[in-house]
Parts: structure tokens; sequence; C-alpha cells
């Protein structure tokens, strides 16, 4: 069973209105948790993580796309192995202002983590706004207890739209070092990250 944990601003009334129009048209079961508006995403990520009831601890973040197979093939490399989380290697990266998408070799990105509740306690993210989350995946690689997953980089898109929390400069510096993708994917991928295909029901 898959539980959604979300955490927020207490003043983020938006977001309160969609999870109470999700719970009137869904038996979807979640975990909400209204945080201060200073309180710095680092901590209510480990605020979060500490209240999930599951096993494992699946990243989500609310401004990316991602498959709706990614938690069973992420899972599927744990289960009954020897290591307690698993990571996507190969991404695509869409620019949602020049409607370009790229491919992304080799990037450990910790927005893609699938990890044991457990094994995730025993190290946290740090308390600040951003690169809140550069020792998670050390902390992983040195227990050795990390699975790098290769060439299936459609279980996730990572969304640049002007307003991320690393900036303009960060994702243009990472894509010029991308392949760009052909306009088949690209067209695929402007598809699926269209918002207006996802309106909560009235």
């Amino acid at each position: 069973m898959k539980e959604l944990v979300i955490s927020h601003p207490d003043n983020d009334i938006a977001t309160k209105n969609i999870l109470k129009r999700i719970e009137e048209i869904s038996n979807i079961k979640m975990v909400k948790i209204e945080r201060s508006e200073q309180e710095k995403l680092g901590t209510a990520r480990n605020h979060a993580i500490t209240l999930a009831n599951g096993e494992y601890i699946c990243i989500w973040d609310d401004d990316d796309w991602y498959d709706s197979t990614r938690i069973s093939h992420q899972y599927a490399v744990l289960k009954n192995g020897p290591f307690k989380a698993s990571i996507l290697l190969n991404v695509l990266l869409y620019n949602a202002l020049s409607n370009k998408t790229y491919y992304s070799d080799y990037q450990q990105l910790a927005g893609t983590l699938l990890c044991e509740k457990q094994t995730l306690l025993q190290t946290s993210y740090l308390n600040q706004e951003k690169r809140e989350d550069i020792y998670i995946i050390q902390y992983l690689t040195s227990q050795n207890v990390l699975f790098r997953i290769i060439d299936m980089p459609h279980l996730y898109v990572h969304i640049y739209h002007g307003d991320n929390t690393m900036g303009e400069r960060h994702f243009h510096l990472s894509s010029m070092l991308l392949r760009v993708m052909e306009e088949n994917t690209n067209s695929q991928v402007q598809e699926v990250t269209d918002l207006n295909q996802y309106v909560l029901i009235q």
C-alpha cells in the first residue's frame, strides 16, 4: 500500500484546497504536514520522513514529473536483495521556457531516491533551503547500499520552469553538457508535463 506524505507551508492556501479536493474524489491515504513558513526545506524533509508510516520512502518533488511505474521499477531492484536504496542515473531534463528536452548521463539526483526508511533515518537532510540533500547520496554510497539504475530516463522528467530552487544558472550550466532529444521525445515530454490534463474533476 502506498501513502502520500505532503509537507507545505501553513500559509499555502492553494495546496490546502487541492488536498481537500483530492480527499473528496480519492481514497488515497495521506499524511498532511503544515509547517511554518520559516522552516527550511531540509528540515521539512526530515520531519516528513519521520512521520511517514511506510517501510520505504520515495522522494517526490512537486514540480517534476514521474512515470506511474517509477516506484515499482525502483522497488524491484531492492526486493529480496542487499541494497537499501535506488536512484536513477539517467533522466530527462525539460526546459519549459524553451520547450527543449535533454538527456542526462550519470547524474546522481537525490530527487529520484527510493530508500528504506530505517536507512534514511540514519542520515538527514541539511537544515537549509538549497542543496539540502548533498550528503544523502554520499552517505548511502559510503554504506554500499545504493543501487544505481541506468538507461531508464523515461521514469523521471526534471522540469525547469523559471522558478526552481536551484535557479536559471544551474539549469543552463547543466544543459550545456547534455544531449538535446529528438522532436518525437520532446513532443511526448511536452504532452505528459502539460498541466491542463491534470485538472481535478469538478
